[in-house]
């Protein structure tokens, strides 16, 4: 039997947005101490409270890493250890550093070497050291990393964008999709395993899963709607699919896929754990009133379910958390699955 304990991170008169949440259950967020200047939080303490904006936060068991604004055309990137209480230095030249993503003690991020070109770098907190993932004179954008494998897109023209796979304990770059259409919104597992958008048409966006063991892809969601936003962990995956209504969630396991919701309004946003949870807003009623619902892979239990909206949900393994609107301001919530 499923059990949730749910706690409230923080209760103040500002906004907490974006939550993300780490294996361990660490929840960090950006936190608006005022309309000019955004902090990050872990568990309700202060890590980065400068003047300048920090944001975007992202957390991996005892590191935490964040974009911080040096200036309004230079942003860089900084790290804080739960474990020492010390920030270091990802990135700082005057370019600028943006969407990072981290596993373990490898950073990943976007190098803005030009207006026109954007690049893929690497920092390992271990030793130090900052590779070039992609550098060619195109943009490469939008990495995702677990394990040893970083995916990312790589714009080959103007109407034509794949998907590319580095492997960071060999170096080696893999092709996982270079057909005329456009592939983007790609998500690695742990194993290799990604999962991407398909755009087969102008109107009509497939979800399909590159298989590292095997080496081959699979459609795994083909309709004449649009099927989107993909994310795996583990052997699940999950997306959002168009039923000529509203959108429903779906969930695979590595054999079968099945539906999770089904229902006359929105489902949307969902994100899933290796251990096979599945979380998403629901729009109770189509009134504008969004909750925050958890599938797992039996039931549904509705893990926010306020008057007010429950949005932005992310889950590692049995931890989740969201924001939810108190009236007034954003606060953050977290949920332990048992």
């Amino acid at each position: 039997m499923t059990t949730i304990t749910t706690n409230q991170l923080s209760n103040n008169s500002v906004n907490d947005t974006n939550p993300q949440v780490s294996l361990s259950g660490n929840v960090v967020w950006e936190h608006h101490y005022s309309s000019s200047d955004i902090d990050v939080y872990l568990n309700n303490f202060a890590i980065a409270s400068s003047i300048n904006n920090e944001t975007n936060p992202q957390v991996s068991g005892s590191r935490v890493v964040y974009e911080y604004e040096f200036s309004p055309t230079d942003t860089n990137l900084k790290l804080y250890n739960i474990a020492t209480g010390n920030t270091t230095t990802v990135a700082e030249d005057s370019n600028n550093e943006t969407n990072p993503q981290i596993f373990g003690s490898n950073v990943v991020y976007e190098y803005e070497y030009s207006p026109t070109d954007t690049d893929i770098y690497l920092f390992d907190d271990n030793t130090g050291n900052t590779t070039t993932v992609a550098g060619g004179s195109n943009n490469e954008t939008n990495p995702q990393i677990a394990g040893n494998f970083i995916a990312y897109e790589y714009e080959f023209s103007s109407t034509d964008t794949d998907i590319y796979r580095y492997n960071i304990a060999t170096g080696n770059t893999d092709y996982i999709a270079t057909s005329v259409n456009n592939e983007v919104n790609p998500h690695v597992s742990y194993t290799g395993d990604v999962v991407y958008e398909y755009q087969f048409s102008s109107t009509d966006t497939d979800i399909y899963l590159y298989d590292d063991f095997t080496g081959q892809t699979i459609t795994l969601a083909s309709s004449i709607h649009d099927e989107i936003n993909p994310q795996i962990a583990g052997n699940y995956v999950t997306w959002q699919a168009f039923d000529g209504s509203d959108w429903e969630i779906y969930r695979y396991d590595g054999n079968s896929t099945v539906q999770v919701t089904d229902n006359s309004v929105n489902d949307i946003n969902p994100q899933v754990s290796n251990l096979g949870y599945v979380v998403w807003e629901h729009d109770y009623g189509g009134t504008g009133d969004i909750d925050v619902h958890l599938f797992d892979g039996s039931d549904t239990f509705w893990l926010g379910s306020s008057t007010y909206n429950e949005i932005n949900p992310d889950i590692f393994g049995s931890h989740v958390t969201w924001q939810a609107w108190d009236g007034s301001d954003w606060e953050i919530f977290a949920a332990d699955i048992t």
